[in-house]
C-alpha cells in the first residue's frame, strides 16, 4: 500500500515538472504568434474560394504554405539610432500607424513609452504613456509632443507655432471646455464679460476651482457637463448590441461611456461600439475604447464628429442632456457602402434644424481648420469667436472675391497641411489658395482656371464654389454667422 501511494505520489510531482516546463516553455508570445498564423491561413484560404485568377490562386496557396511552416520567434525591431524593440514579437499582426510614422524608423516606444526589450507583458507595459492610449492630453507631451529617435521634434518645439500642435490643442474650446464655463458664468451673472477670471492656457475647464462658485448644481455642471469631453478624457456616447439591436449607451445606464483621448478622438477612426477589428489578436477581446484598427488619418469623416456632436440637446440653466429622438437612424456601417445625400442629412443635423446645402455636402473638416480644431494659442471663450473660418473666404462679398495666396515657397506651412487621400490633388509651386478672414492659409481651397474650387479631404470630390459678386445675392459682409446666411440658403430636416 506504501509503494503504491509512493509511486502515486511520484508520478503526481513527476507530472507537475513535465507541467510547469511546458508552462515556462510556452511563452505567450509564441501564443499570440500561432495564433495570428491560423487567422491569416483562414483568411486567406477564404480569398482563395473567391478566387477565379489560377496566378492568383498559386500566390494565396504559397502564402499559406509560408504561414503553415512558420515557427514562433522573437522579433527585434533595429531602429537606425541603434536602440532594437521587441514589441512586434507580440504585437505582430498589429497595423502600421501611418505612412508618416513607420514603424521601422519610429518603432513604438517614442510615442507608446513602456519598456520595449521585454517580453513580459507587465513588465513591458508598465509606464506606458496613457495606458495605451498615447494621444491622451495628459501624456500628449510626452508622446506626440516628443522627439523622434532622429532628434527631430515632432508636434512640439517647432520654431513655426502652426506646427505645434500639441501646444495648441490645449488652447482649443474643445479642450479647455472655456466656452462653456464663460457661458453658464454669463447666464448665472457671475461674470460681466465672457473672459474668466485665473483660467489659463493649457489648463482645462474642468479643473477650474469653483466654476459656479457655491451655486446649486455646481457638482453636476463639473460631473455632466464639463467632464464630458473628448479632449479632457471625459466621456463619448457609445453603442451597445442587445437582441440584434443596436442603442445608444447614453439610454443604457449598465454599459460604459468609451473615454476620450485626445488626438486619438479625432485621428483614430471607430466604429460606434468602439471595437478594435484589426489583425493584432493581443487586442481581441477590447470591447470598448478602440479605434477599428491601429491606424492614424487626416481623412476624418463627418460620422467621427458626431460620436460628440449632434447627439441630442443641452438644457444648460438644469444642467440636462437629452438624447436626439431619432438616434438610431445616424447608427451606421462606415463601410457599408455609398451614403447618399439623405443619409447625410439625417445624420449631420437634428430634427428642426435649418442648414444650408454646402454644409451637409462636405465633412466638418472641409469648413473647419486645423486651427479651428487644435487652437491657435488664443484662449477663446467663445465658439463664434474660436471659429477661423467665414462664409465670405469661400464665397466672397458683393464687392470682392476671396482673399488668395500664390504658393512661391517650398518651405510654406501649407506643405504641412498632411492630406493622405489620393484623390486630393497635391500642392504645387504656382498654386493659388484662399486665405481665411484670420490669415489662415487653406490649401483645400484654390482658385484654377478662373474658377474657384474646393477638394474634399475625405471624399477628394471636387467642388465648384459659387461667388457673392455679380450673383443676386443679398449678402451683408459684416454678417457672416450661419444664421444670416440660412435666411435664404436653407433646408430644413
Amino acid at each position: 500500500m506504501e509503494k503504491r501511494l509512493f509511486l502515486l505520489t511520484s508520478l503526481l510531482l513527476l507530472l507537475m515538472v513535465i507541467l510547469t516546463v511546458k508552462q515556462e516553455s510556452t511563452k505567450d508570445w509564441t501564443k499570440y504568434q500561432e495564433k495570428y498564423f491560423t487567422q491569416q491561413i483562414a483568411h486567406l484560404k477564404a480569398k482563395l474560394g473567391y478566387s477565379k485568377d489560377p496566378e492568383g490562386q498559386k500566390k494565396i496557396q504559397q502564402e499559406i504554405a509560408s504561414y503553415e511552416n512558420r515557427k514562433p520567434e522573437i522579433i527585434n525591431l533595429v531602429l537606425p539610432n541603434g536602440n532594437v524593440e521587441r514589441c512586434k514579437t507580440c504585437h505582430i499582426g498589429i497595423e502600421e500607424i501611418s505612412d508618416s510614422h513607420p514603424s521601422n524608423t519610429f518603432g513604438c516606444a517614442v510615442c507608446h513609452g513602456g519598456n520595449p526589450l521585454s517580453l513580459d507583458k507587465e513588465t513591458a507595459h508598465s509606464q506606458m504613456n496613457g495606458e495605451g492610449h498615447p494621444g491622451s492630453l495628459d501624456v500628449v507631451t510626452l508622446s506626440c509632443g516628443g522627439t523622434g529617435v532622429d532628434g527631430v521634434s515632432c508636434h512640439s518645439g517647432n520654431q513655426e507655432t502652426e506646427k505645434n500642435e500639441v501646444d495648441l490643442v490645449k488652447t482649443s474650446i474643445m479642450s479647455t471646455k472655456a466656452g462653456e464655463l464663460s457661458f453658464i458664468r454669463i447666464m448665472l451673472g457671475i461674470d460681466k464679460t465672457k473672459d474668466v477670471p485665473d483660467l489659463v492656457k493649457g489648463q482645462s475647464a474642468f479643473l477650474f476651482s469653483n466654476p459656479l462658485q457655491g451655486r446649486p448644481k455646481e457638482d453636476v455642471f463639473q460631473k455632466d457637463c464639463l467632464s464630458q469631453c473628448h479632449q479632457s478624457g471625459g466621456n463619448i456616447p457609445t453603442f451597445v448590441t442587445q437582441n440584434d439591436k443596436t442603442q445608444s449607451s447614453t439610454q443604457n445606464s449598465t454599459h460604459d461611456y468609451a473615454k476620450g483621448n485626445g488626438c486619438e478622438v479625432c485621428h483614430v477612426l471607430t466604429n460606434p461600439t468602439h471595437e478594435y477589428e484589426g489583425d493584432d489578436v493581443t487586442l481581441e477581446g477590447i470591447t470598448n475604447g478602440r479605434g477599428m484598427t491601429h491606424r492614424l488619418t487626416t481623412e476624418i469623416p463627418y460620422m467621427q464628429c458626431n460620436q460628440c456632436h449632434n447627439q441630442g440637446t443641452h438644457d444648460p440653466l438644469n444642467m440636462k442632456f437629452t438624447v436626439r429622438a431619432d438616434e438610431s437612424k445616424v447608427i451606421r456601417d462606415w463601410k457599408a457602402g455609398e451614403i447618399t445625400n439623405s443619409d447625410r442629412e439625417q445624420d449631420y443635423y437634428l430634427p428642426g434644424e435649418i442648414f444650408a446645402q454646402c454644409e451637409v455636402s462636405l465633412d466638418c473638416i472641409d469648413c473647419h481648420t486645423r486651427q479651428d480644431v487644435m487652437g491657435d494659442n488664443k484662449l477663446w471663450t467663445s465658439q463664434y469667436d474660436a471659429v477661423h473660418i467665414q462664409c465670405m473666404d469661400c464665397h466672397g462679398t458683393p464687392e470682392k472675391f476671396p482673399q488668395l495666396k500664390k504658393i512661391v515657397n517650398k518651405q510654406d506651412i501649407a506643405f504641412d497641411e498632411k492630406i493622405t487621400n489620393s484623390k486630393f490633388p497635391s500642392l504645387e509651386l504656382g498654386d493659388e489658395i484662399l486665405l481665411s478672414a484670420k490669415g489662415e492659409e487653406l490649401p483645400f481651397l484654390r482658385y484654377k482656371e478662373n474658377e474657384w474650387l474646393q477638394v474634399s479631404r475625405v471624399t477628394g470630390k471636387t467642388f465648384r464654389i459659387p461667388q457673392v459678386m455679380g450673383s443676386n445675392c443679398q449678402q451683408d459682409p459684416k454678417e457672416q454667422g450661419a444664421d444670416s446666411c440660412h435666411k435664404c440658403h436653407d433646408q430644413t430636416h
